[in-house]
Parts: C-alpha cells; sequence; structure tokens
C-alpha cells in the first residue's frame, strides 16, 4: 500500500534534504508535493490527500500551527510530523493539540527522522486496513440483513420495508422482478445424500448462480427458499419507467440454465413472469410462480405472457386457497383436515364443466409435490417411503392415481402430535424471547428449542400472537428498551446492547421507525413529562 507525502519548509535547502536523504521508496511512500509557505501547502494538500505531513513551525505569512489548524478546520486527516527549531514546551502542546504525531528538532538527525518517518507510516497502514476491514464488513452485513429481509418477504414472514434503505427514492418505492430456479427431481436425485452432501451441493449450485448473476445488470439477490429451489430477485430503479423492457434477458436466463446444470448435475427448471411488483407482492409472486412451474407442460425455460396470464380465467379448484389450506394442515399434521381438503378438490374437479382431466392432471401432480416437500422438511416420511412415491409418480397417473396418492400421504399426518400443546409451545417461545433479548434470536434457533419444524413454529406463532416471529422480538426489544430510558440512566449504547443491537446507530436507526423519534429525544421527552 503505497503511501503519499507533504513537505513543508521555508528553506529550499531543507526540502532538497529532505527528498535526497530519506529512502522514500524503501518506506513504500511518494513525495506528492512540497511547499514553502502555510498559504501554499493549504492549496496543495486539497490536490495530493496526502496520507503524511511533514511541516516546519517557522515559516513566512502563515506559520505551520496556524497551517495545521486550518488543514484540521478543513477536513485534513494526514498525519503531521513537526520539524522545528524550537524547542518549547508550548509550541509541542500546542501541535499536540492538533493531532500532531511527532516532534524532531532542527539540526535534523535524518537517520532518527527516517526511522520515525517508518513508525508513522506503519500507523497509517494498519489504520487504514481497519478502516478498509471495517467498510468490507459493513457491506457485507449490508448484504446479509438484506438477504435475510427478502427470504422472509418471500416466505410471507415479514411485511416490514427494506431495513437497508433510509428513504425511498419516490413515493411509490422500489420494484422487484422474480426468477424461480428449481433442480428437477431434486428430492428423488438425494434421497440417499448425507446432510453434510446436501449441504456441499447447496453451497456450490448457489455459488455458480451468484457468480453468474453478479456481472448482469441490475444484478439479481439470490435467495435458497428451500431444498433445491432458489429465487433471484432482480431490484430495478424506481427512477426507470415501466415501459422499460420487462422480462429478463432470454439470453442471461439460458445461460443461467445452462450453468446451473453443469454444477449441479441436474435439470433446471427456470419460470419469470416479467412483472415488476413492489416488495409486499413478492411472496404472492413467488406462490404464482411456483404452482405456474409444477403445472407446466414442458421443462426448461419459461417466460410468461403477462397479458394472456393475467386475463386468463381461473377454476375454482385451482384457487391458491386451497393449496394455502393444505400446507397449513400438513404442517399441522392435521390428517381430517388434509383428507377434507383433498376430498374437497377432487369432488370440483369432478364436477366443474370447465375443466379438463389434463389441467386437473396437472393441479393435482402439483398438489402432491406440495406435500411431499412439506411431509420432507417435517421428517414424516421415511427415506424409503419417499423413494417409492417419486418412483410412482414417474409413471404416467390418472387423475384418479393421483387422488388417492394423495390420501395414502394423509395417512403419515397422523402420526402423534407433539405432547406439548400449541399454547404451550407459544408460552415457552415467549419466555425464551424474553429472557434473551439481548441475544441474536432465529426462528431455526425457536424451532429447534421447541422440537418442532421452522415453518410449523413459524405459522403456530403468527396465528397465536398475530404478527411473525421477527415483528415480534422487534416490538419486544423496542418496549424494553422504551422502559429502560424511562426508568434508568444507562447509556443509550449500552440499552441498545441490552436488547440485541451492538451498534448504537443502528439501535437508534430502528427505534425512530418504530417510535418515530430517536432515543436521547424519547429520553428528554419522557423527563420532561415527568
Amino acid at each position: 500500500m503505497e503511501l503519499s507525502a507533504l513537505l513543508i519548509d521555508d528553506e529550499q535547502p531543507i526540502l532538497d534534504n529532505l527528498k535526497e536523504f530519506i529512502d522514500w521508496e524503501s518506506l513504500g511512500i511518494k513525495v506528492a508535493g512540497a511547499a514553502r509557505t502555510g498559504n501554499e501547502a493549504l492549496e496543495l494538500s486539497t490536490h495530493v490527500q496526502p496520507d503524511l505531513i511533514l511541516c516546519d513551525i517557522r515559516m513566512p505569512v502563515m506559520d505551520g500551527l496556524t497551517f495545521i489548524e486550518q488543514y484540521r478546520i478543513r477536513g485534513g486527516k494526514a498525519e503531521i510530523l513537526l520539524l522545528t527549531g524550537y524547542q518549547e514546551f508550548e509550541y509541542a502542546r500546542l501541535a499536540l493539540q492538533q493531532g500532531v504525531r511527532e516532534y524532531i528538532c532542527k539540526p535534523i538527525d535524518y537517520f532518527e527522522l527516517e526511522s520515525t518517518i517508518g513508525a508513522l507510516a506503519g500507523r497509517i497502514r494498519n489504520k487504514k486496513q481497519q478502516e478498509q476491514q471495517g467498510t468490507v464488513r459493513e457491506l457485507y452485513m449490508s448484504k446479509w440483513i438484506r438477504r435475510k429481509w427478502l427470504q422472509e418477504v418471500l416466505l410471507g414472514e415479514s411485511h416490514s420495508p427494506n431495513p437497508c434503505e433510509d428513504v425511498k427514492s419516490t413515493a411509490g418505492g422500489s420494484r422487484y422482478t422474480l426468477i424461480l430456479l428449481v433442480a428437477q427431481d431434486y428430492f428423488l436425485n438425494s434421497l440417499l445424500w448425507s446432510e453434510e452432501e446436501r449441504k456441499h451441493w447447496h453451497e456450490l449450485v448457489g455459488a455458480v448462480i451468484d457468480d453468474h448473476l453478479a456481472a448482469s445488470t441490475p444484478a439479481g439477490e439470490v435467495i435458497q427458499t428451500r431444498d433445491g429451489e432458489w429465487c433471484i430477485v432482480i431490484e430495478h430503479d424506481s427512477s426507470l419507467s415501466d415501459s422499460a423492457s420487462r422480462v429478463p434477458d432470454p439470453d442471461l436466463l439460458e445461460e443461467l440454465e445452462r450453468r446451473f446444470t453443469d454444477a449441479s448435475g441436474m435439470a433446471a427448471e427456470l419460470y419469470a413472469s416479467g412483472k415488476k411488483v413492489f416488495d409486499y407482492m413478492l411472496a404472492e409472486e413467488y406462490r404464482d410462480a411456483q404452482r405456474a412451474l409444477m403445472m407446466s407442460e414442458h421443462s426448461g425455460t419459461r417466460i410468461a405472457n403477462i397479458d394472456e396470464q393475467e386475463s386468463g380465467e381461473e377454476l375454482e379448484w385451482m384457487s391458491r386457497v386451497w393449496s394455502d389450506r393444505l400446507t397449513l394442515a400438513v404442517r399441522q399434521k392435521n390428517k381430517n383436515e388434509v383428507t377434507s381438503v383433498l376430498k374437497q378438490i377432487y369432488s370440483l374437479m369432478c364436477t366443474d364443466k370447465g375443466s379438463n382431466n389434463g389441467k386437473a392432471i396437472k393441479y393435482f401432480h402439483y398438489i402432491v409435490v406440495l406435500m411431499l416437500r412439506d411431509m420432507h422438511e417435517m421428517k414424516l416420511l421415511k427415506t424409503e417411503a419417499e423413494e417409492r412415491i417419486w418412483n410412482v409418480m414417474l409413471q404416467t397417473l390418472t387423475l384418479r392415481e393421483y387422488y388417492e396418492l394423495s390420501l395414502t400421504l394423509a395417512e403419515a399426518c397422523a402420526s402423534e402430535l407433539p405432547r406439548r400443546t400449541a399454547g404451550e409451545l407459544v408460552a415457552t417461545a415467549r419466555d425464551y424471547i424474553a429472557a434473551r433479548l439481548d441475544k441474536d434470536l432465529g426462528i431455526e434457533e425457536m424451532a429447534d428449542q421447541l422440537g418442532i419444524c421452522s415453518s410449523y413454529f413459524c405459522q403456530l406463532f403468527k396465528s397465536h400472537f398475530g404478527v411473525t416471529f421477527v415483528e415480534y422480538v422487534t416490538r419486544e426489544r423496542m418496549e424494553s428498551a422504551k422502559a429502560m430510558l424511562t426508568g434508568t440512566d444507562r447509556s443509550i449504547a449500552s440499552i441498545g446492547a441490552a436488547v440485541g443491537y451492538r451498534e448504537r446507530r443502528y439501535f437508534s436507526k430502528v427505534f425512530h421507525k418504530y417510535y418515530g423519534m430517536k432515543p436521547s429525544e424519547f429520553r428528554e421527552m419522557a423527563a420532561k413529562r415527568n
């Protein structure tokens, strides 16, 4: 890391000696400029942006101490080494107040000076590296937070706005295009994998997708929504008009499909409606894409015709209400409800004059796959049973056979429910959260603590409290912070840490978003009331 230096002295021979006698190259420093007055140095410093300044005190027009003071006022942050014949303590004290690191007396010992410059250069490099690492960490955390938020939005677990945006560029906010990518026959191919093999495969494939999209404009955010499935969410500049191209680049999708197949060893299925939607519509767009992909007649890349999609008439038994009810019943291991929903769907199919058998078969295929995926996540089926069912589905089945297969799966939902009731589970969750507001809390951690799957925990939690897990934890943290702000004299940073926010700035940002004022403003207002 090369540094730059600015030399300031009113005596030209000293400037010449500084350039000649100091081995700047071996120190990794480039002399970017030299000045003989404070005024000249101020002007020069704005252009060369030095990392290190060697400055004399006694100069005409503007002395060294005045230059340093003016340089700091202008925001200059270079390390400063003072060169002077003055040895009085008062000058050293004033210099230290302006952030001067070292003080060398004339006549100059150039060996001592070179050693001092080397030590200063080392400190400068360490500081720059720490700043760079801090910037990298901030970028990484921002990306992680945004990706986590998108995942929760897609899965319907959060309705909060993007936490990485302070202010929307327009009143309408950002819009997003969603691409769904699914590994064809993933569950059949991965039945005998170990957890380590499964994790390694997903990391490898996810990295390939990330690398391919990094060069695209705009770049997409890759979210793994479930095993063998990814959503690519592309955020569009809100300043662009809706008349801009609505469909992702077909060449991008075809190349992505090829790279995915090469990396995963499985065929890729891609679906994109091309619509631009607001963040609160992403969950619905994701479910529509899942259903469209599962019911499609062919595999590969598909880009929907938006006008046809929006104008097409949906038959009653194709309504997402049925699949949502079925998913909830499976996650609750409610065999009677699962069977009831399946019977109602099948009855509607058989009596609906507007249906055709081919479309009904595709939809029931989608229903069975939906059940299999949820039951796999909940570990309701043994590996051998899953393998047999997937092998059966490789055959050409009739509508009646798909219906009977779904009823067979429903039997697996009759396994014994957890010993604790739903009320006991949420009470345990509530107490666990209250005792650990200062810790990082996650959905998977809570589900493991309760001994249930994360998807069932999310559904159970929201149905009981009326808000998502993330919204509940944020609310509890804010209420606790509010109580400490009014009832204690602890610092803002200490209170933030006590409710799980290590950075004061981020805590203040969340608090302001929740209550419309900073924590300090809230404390002042509460003090006035009292």
